[in-house]
C-alpha cells in the first residue's frame, strides 16, 4: 500500500479508524489522507428559505469550521506518520469515491457510521455507496462504534469466499495480508442449507456428498496453501460471523462482486460487518 484514505467526521469512531491505520501502518509505510467533506446545506437552506448571501455564509461557516477541526482531528493517533488533510464539499459518498479515485488510493477506512452535526450524511448509506462504487479495497468494522484502542495483533485472517471465481482475489488479498502481518491464513465458507433451496429436504448423506465438494473446491482454490479451512452450514452472514469469533479471527477479507451462487457473498455483506466484531476488508 502506497496511500490511504480516511474520511472523518468528527465522531469518536474517527479515533477508532485512525487506531486501525496506525496498527497497519507499523506493518507496511504509506501516506494517509484524512479527508472531511462539507455536505450541501439543503435542509437548513429550506427551513430558512435562504439563498444568495445567506446561503454563501452558511457554507463559508461550515468550511471554517471543518478546516479548524480538520487540523486537530487524530493527531495524537497518528503521530509520526505522514498526513495529509483534505477538505472538500459535496456529497460525501460521491466525493469519497471520486476523490479515492484521483489520487489513486489503495484503502479506504471506513466506520459503518457516523456521530456529529453531519451524521444524517454519514450513516450506512455513505458506507454502503463506497462499498458499491469504490475501485479500490474498503476496510470497515461496525465494532469501531465502541472502540478499545489498545494494541492490535493481526494473528488470524480469514478469506470467506463463495467458491466462485471471486473467490481466487479474495484468498490472494488475505495470503498477501497474512504474510505482510505474520498471521495465519484461514478460509471460510458458509454452506446454505440445500433443503431451503430446492423445496424438500435431503437426506444427510446428500448433505456430506455437498460438503465433500466444497472441501474439494477450496483444495483447489488455495492450491496447496498451508491454510486453515473452516466450513459452517447456516446463513452466510451468521455463519461467518460465527467462524469468526470461534476462530478468534482479527481481520476478515471478502469479495464486494460475486457470482449468485447458492453462497454468494454479496447479499451478507453488511451482516458480515456488523456481526463479525473484527475488521472487514471488501476487496
Amino acid at each position: 500500500m502506497k496511500r490511504v484514505l480516511m474520511p472523518v467526521d468528527f465522531s469518536p469512531r474517527d479515533a477508532a479508524a485512525a487506531h486501525y491505520v496506525k496498527q497497519l501502518y507499523q506493518k507496511s509505510h504509506f501516506e494517509t489522507i484524512l479527508l472531511h467533506v462539507v455536505p450541501p446545506p439543503d435542509y437548513e437552506a429550506a427551513v430558512l428559505e435562504a439563498g444568495g448571501p445567506v446561503l454563501q455564509e452558511l457554507m463559508d461557516t461550515r468550511r471554517n469550521l471543518g478546516l479548524e477541526r480538520l487540523k486537530a482531528t487524530c493527531t495524537r493517533e497518528l503521530e509520526g506518520m505522514p498526513v495529509e488533510r483534505v477538505l472538500l464539499e459535496g456529497f460525501p459518498s460521491e466525493r469519497i469515491v471520486q476523490y479515492a479515485g484521483e489520487r489513486e488510493v489503495d484503502l479506504i477506512v471506513l466506520p459503518t457510521h457516523g456521530y456529529g452535526p453531519f451524521r444524517r450524511f454519514l450513516l450506512g448509506s455513505v458506507t454502503s455507496k463506497v462499498l458499491h462504487d469504490a475501485e479500490c479495497a474498503v476496510l470497515t468494522g461496525a465494532h469501531m462504534e465502541d472502540p478499545k484502542l489498545e494494541e492490535i495483533h493481526f494473528s488470524k485472517i480469514a478469506a470467506a469466499v463463495d467458491l466462485s471465481e471471486s473467490s481466487i482475489k479474495v484468498i490472494a488479498e488475505a495470503k498477501a495480508l497474512a504474510e505482510r502481518m505474520g498471521a495465519k491464513l484461514i478460509v471460510m465458507h458458509a454452506m446454505t442449507g440445500l433443503s431451503g433451496h430446492v423445496g424438500f429436504n435431503f437426506e444427510k448423506a446428500h448433505e456430506l456428498h455437498f460438503e465433500s465438494a466444497v472441501k474439494e473446491r477450496l483444495t483447489e482454490l488455495t492450491q496447496g496453501m498451508e491454510v486453515e479451512m473452516l466450513i459452517e452450514t447456516g446463513d452466510p452472514g451468521k455463519a461467518i460471523a460465527s467462524m469468526v469469533k470461534t476462530s478468534k479471527t482479527d481481520l476478515v477479507v471478502i469479495a464486494r462482486s460475486t457470482s449468485h451462487g447458492l453462497a454468494a457473498l454479496r447479499s451478507y455483506t453488511y451482516a458480515i460487518i456488523r456481526e463479525s466484531g473484527v475488521p472487514v476488508l471488501s476487496v
